[in-house]
C-alpha cells in the first residue's frame, strides 16, 4: 500500500483503473460525485465518454465488453437516477457480460433520503454478482481490485462499487495505511438446477476419462450436430477450436443467437441459428441428429421450446441415439430443462483441445452432410420481392447489407436492439467472425443497439459498426446519437420505420390489444439525425435501396439511414410449413 501514500482517493481510483487496463469509461455522474471522478476525467490515458442517460452508459459498456471480452466500466452517482443502470446491469448479469459500475455515494452527513436510497440499493442488488461499499479511504484499493476480479472471473457479470464521494479528496496518509482495510462484499449468485444425470468431476484424471468417453461417442456417431453458444465466444481459444473440431470430424455447426459469430456462417458446415426464428434446416438437423454436442450454450426454455420433443433421435437409445453432451464452464447452466447425457465441466480452451486430439477423421458422414445441404436448399430463407416504387421489405434491407459487406465482412460489426429487427438480422446477415453480431439475448432489452454500437466502435476502432434498429426501439435511446456526434464516434444506424411495434401489432388479432398496438407516429428519423448534426438519408422505394446502403457504408461520421419498410406479417419472419421446433435466444 506504500505506493498510494500522499494520493487522494480520486487519484487512487484513477491509478487503479489504469493498472487494470481500463482505457474507456462511460458515465453520467452528477455534481455530488465529481470530486471522486475528477482525476479520471482529466486522465491522459482513460477516455471518458459522458452519455445522455445512465441507461445509455450501461449499454455502451456492454457493447464495449461484448466486442472484446474486456471489462466495461460505468460511472454514475447515488441518487434516484442511478436506478437507470438497472436494465444494463440485469442484461449483463443474464448474458454474462463483464462490467463494473462505480457509483459515487452521497456523504453520510448529507443523506436526506435514506429510505429511498435503501430501496435503490435493494433494486440494484438483484442485478449484480458482487458489490463492495467503500466508506473509508483505506478500503478503496482493495475494493477496486476485488470488484474487477469478480466481474471478470470464470463466471463474468456486473459488479458494483459504491464509494463515498468525500473519499475523492481525502489523502492516503500513514495513519490510513495503518488501518486494516475491511472490504465488505455482497455476493449475488445465480443458482441453477444441478444436473442429476452425471455429476461434474473436478479431478483432472477423471475429467480426461470423461472426455475420452465423449470422443468415442463422437467417433461412433453417424449424424452428429454441434450447437455452439456464447461460451465459445467467451473462451480465449473457443472459436478456433470449434472450427478445427468441425473440420476434422466433419460435424455441422448450429448456433444460438448469442453464439452467432463463433463459427463462420459462409462455410458449408454452418447451420446458422436454431429456433423459432432461426433457420429451419438447423432445426431439422438437431431433430435428426443421433448425437448433439452442446458447447457453451444454455439449454433453457428459450433454447429448447418443447422439452419433450427436443432432439428425439439423439435420446432414442433403441434407435441408435448416442445422447446429448454438454461442454460448459458453469455448472449452474446445466440441466435446467434438458439433462445432458454427459457433462464436461471446465474452460473450453482447456477441454476442447483434449477432445480435438482424440477425434478421428471419418469418411462415412458424406450422406449426412449431403442431407444437410438438401435441407438448406429446401428450407432456405427466401428474399421477398417488391414491385418497383414500393417500399422495401426488411428482409431485402438485410440481404442487401449482407451482399454489399461480403467483400469486407472481417471489418463489419452489427449491433441490434430487440424485436423484429433482431430476427431479420440473424436470418439474413451472415456472421463470419467473433463480434460480428452484438445484441441483447437473455433480457431482450429494447434500445440496446445504438449505445452498444458506440461502445463497440470505441473498443474496435478499425471496425465498421452498424446498429440495426426498429423505430419503436430507436426512440428509447435515440438521444445517444448526440453522444456519437459530440465525440465523433463513427457509427452507422439503420432504422426500420413502419410506425408501429411490429411484434405487438402481430399479436393484436389474437389478443385484441388494439389500444396498445395502434400505429405510433414518429419523426422523420433522417431529418432528426440531421437536426443533431449527423448525416441522414431516407429510403422510400426498393429501387433506392442499393444506393442507400452504399451511401451508408461509405459516408464519414455518425450517419443514419431511415428505411420506410412495408408492413409485414410475422409469417415472413418464421416461414410457414417448415420445422420450427426449438427456440434459440440464449
Amino acid at each position: 500500500m506504500e505506493d498510494v501514500l500522499g494520493f487522494t482517493g480520486g487519484e487512487i481510483l484513477h491509478r487503479r483503473l489504469i493498472d487494470h487496463g481500463v482505457d474507456h469509461v462511460f458515465g453520467h455522474p452528477k455534481a455530488g460525485a465529481l470530486a471522486l471522478f475528477r482525476d479520471v476525467y482529466k486522465s491522459p490515458v482513460i477516455r471518458v465518454v459522458p452519455s445522455r442517460h445512465e441507461r445509455g452508459a450501461g449499454h455502451m459498456a456492454e457493447g464495449y465488453a461484448k466486442a472484446t471480452r474486456r471489462l466495461g466500466v460505468v460511472f454514475v452517482s447515488t441518487d434516484p437516477s442511478s436506478s437507470n443502470v438497472i436494465s444494463p446491469m440485469l442484461d449483463g448479469l443474464l448474458d454474462g457480460t463483464p462490467m463494473v459500475v462505480i457509483r459515487g455515494q452521497v456523504p453520510a452527513a448529507h443523506e436526506t433520503n435514506a429510505p429511498k436510497e435503501g430501496k435503490s440499493i435493494e433494486r440494484v442488488g438483484a442485478c449484480m454478482k458482487w458489490r463492495a461499499r467503500v466508506q473509508r479511504l483505506s478500503e478503496l484499493p482493495g475494493a477496486i481490485d476485488a470488484v474487477f476480479l469478480h466481474a471478470t472471473g470464470k463466471k463474468p457479470g456486473p459488479a458494483l462499487l459504491d464509494i463515498s464521494s468525500e473519499i475523492g479528496e481525502a489523502f492516503f496518509d500513514s495513519q490510513t495505511l495503518q488501518e486494516l482495510p475491511s472490504v465488505s462484499l455482497m455476493v449475488e449468485k445465480v443458482h441453477g438446477k444441478a444436473c442429476s444425470a452425471v455429476s461434474p468431476i473436478a479431478d483432472p484424471r477423471h475429467l480426461y476419462e470423461r472426455i475420452v468417453h465423449v470422443a468415442g461417442m463422437v467417433n461412433q456417431s453417424r449424424h452428429p450436430v454441434i450447437c455452439a453458444g456464447k461460451g465459445v465466444l467467451a473462451s480465449a481459444r473457443g472459436c478456433k477450436l470449434l472450427s478445427k473440431i468441425s473440420e476434422k470430424a466433419q460435424i455441422p455447426v448450429a448456433t444460438t443467437l448469442l453464439g452467432l459469430g463463433s463459427f463462420d456462417e459462409t462455410r458449408e458446415e454452418a447451420l446458422h441459428m436454431i429456433g423459432t426464428h432461426g433457420a429451419p434446416y438447423a432445426n431439422c438437423a438437431i431433430q435428426n441428429a443421433d448425437l448433439l454436442i452442446v458447447i457453451g450454450a444454455r439449454l433453457d426454455e428459450r433454447a429448447v421450446g418443447n422439452a419433450d420433443g427436443f432432439a428425439p433421435k439423439a435420446l432414442d437409445w433403441e434407435g441408435g441415439g448416442r445422447g446429448i453432451v454438454h461442454f460448459d464452464i458453469d455448472a449452474s447452466k446445466l440441466g435446467k430443462v434438458i439433462e445432458p447425457t454427459e457433462i464436461i465441466l471446465g474452460d473450453l480452451s482447456e477441454t476442447l483441445p483434449v477432445l480435438l486430439s482424440l477425434l478421428t477423421p471419418v469418411g462415412d458422414r458424406v450422406a449426412w452432410l449431403d442431407q444437410i445441404q438438401g435441407w438448406k436448399r429446401l428450407y432456405t430463407f427466401d428474399e421477398p420481392l417488391s414491385k418497383a416504387k414500393h417500399r422495401p421489405r426488411p428482409q431485402q434491407v438485410m440481404a442487401e447489407l449482407n451482399r454489399q459487406t461480403t467483400p469486407m465482412k472481417s471489418s463489419i460489426t452489427v449491433t441490434t436492439s430487440v424485436g423484429q429487427n433482431q430476427m431479420w438480422t440473424s436470418q439474413h446477415f451472415r456472421c463470419t467472425h467473433p463480434h460480428s453480431l452484438i445484441t441483447s439475448g437473455s433480457l431482450t432489452t429494447m434500445g440496446f443497439g445504438v449505445p452498444a454500437a458506440i461502445g463497440a466502435k470505441l473498443a474496435l476502432p478499425d471496425q465498421q459498426v452498424i446498429a440495426v434498429d426498429g423505430d419503436a426501439s430507436f426512440c428509447t435511446t435515440m438521444e445517444e446519437l448526440m453522444t456519437a456526434l459530440l465525440h465523433q464516434i463513427q457509427i452507422k444506424v439503420i432504422v426500420f420505420n413502419n410506425g408501429q411495434h411490429g411484434i405487438l401489432s402481430h399479436l393484436e388479432k389474437e389478443y385484441g390489444a388494439k389500444a396498445g398496438c395502434d400505429s405510433q407516429t414518429g419523426p422523420d428519423f433522417d431529418r432528426l439525425a440531421r437536426s443533431m448534426g449527423c448525416q441522414g438519408q431516407r429510403c422510400d422505394r426498393v429501387e433506392e435501396l442499393p444506393h442507400a446502403i452504399y451511401w451508408l457504408l461509405r459516408c464519414r461520421g455518425p450517419a443514419l439511414l431511415d428505411v420506410a419498410i412495408s408492413q409485414v406479417e410475422m409469417d415472413a419472419i418464421a416461414p410457414n410449413g417448415t420445422p420450427m421446433d426449438t427456440v434459440a435466444w440464449t
